[in-house]
């Protein structure tokens, strides 16, 4: 059986990333930096014979600049946690206003239960079957996953089983980092985990989320 490899790419620095505000399922367009960012994938990266991409616009917009006119399909699956009424909302705003859930949030993600909006566990579950149906869907084939923080954790996650509580832990996945999945015979493994060595100086990563 041929090697299956899975390119996880989150999309690159937005403007409510440099803001610090929580994004979701809004949307807010890739800053300057974040378009720099996406260049610089862009050159090299290696022949992939399908694009899928989260369809929200930070994603797509990554995709477009990394892959060019290559066809990129679109999957609901790879859209980022809804995040519900917190969307848009400021991170230090959210440490006052909803401090207990912003605070499980970052801190025991496994206690995370919003009124309104996705568990961690929502996306885990989808992010998961979205890694596995790809993945057989394109046996032998190399391929590129174009999404976001918790969906790219999510996937590398389910082929670690790491717990819920420990989702934030190194390594980080930084805007326009590249993580890796091989299969072979049936079998996952992480070849590479949020790699960000194709930054140049003025472009290093901020904002986790």
């Amino acid at each position: 059986m041929m090697k299956t490899i899975l390119y996880l790419i989150r999309h690159g620095q937005t403007q409510w990333n440099a803001e610090r505000r929580m994004q979701g399922r809004s949307d807010s367009p890739l800053t300057e930096k974040g378009i720099r960012m996406a260049e610089r994938l862009a050159d090299g990266f290696p022949p992939v014979d399908a694009v899928y991409a989260s369809p929200q616009g930070r994603a797509r917009r990554t995709a477009e600049i990394i892959f060019g006119n290559r066809e990129i399909q679109t999957d609901d699956r790879l859209r980022e946690i809804d995040l519900g009424e917190w969307e848009g909302r400021l991170q230090a705003e959210l440490d006052i206003d909803d401090a207990e859930q912003h605070s499980n949030f970052w801190k025991s993600p496994h206690r995370f239960a919003p009124q309104t909006g996705e568990t961690f566990e929502c996306v885990h579950r989808r992010a998961a079957a979205c890694l596995h149906d790809l993945a057989a869907r394109h046996d032998g084939e190399s391929i590129a996953l174009v999404s976001h923080t918790t969906v790219i954790r999510s996937m590398l996650f389910s082929i670690e089983e790491r717990p819920l509580a420990d989702f934030w832990n190194p390594p980080a996945v930084y805007p326009a980092s590249v993580s890796e999945v091989h299969v072979e015979d049936g079998q996952f493994k992480i070849a590479r985990f949020g790699d960000i060595a194709h930054y140049g100086p003025d472009s290093r990563p901020s904002g986790a989320y």
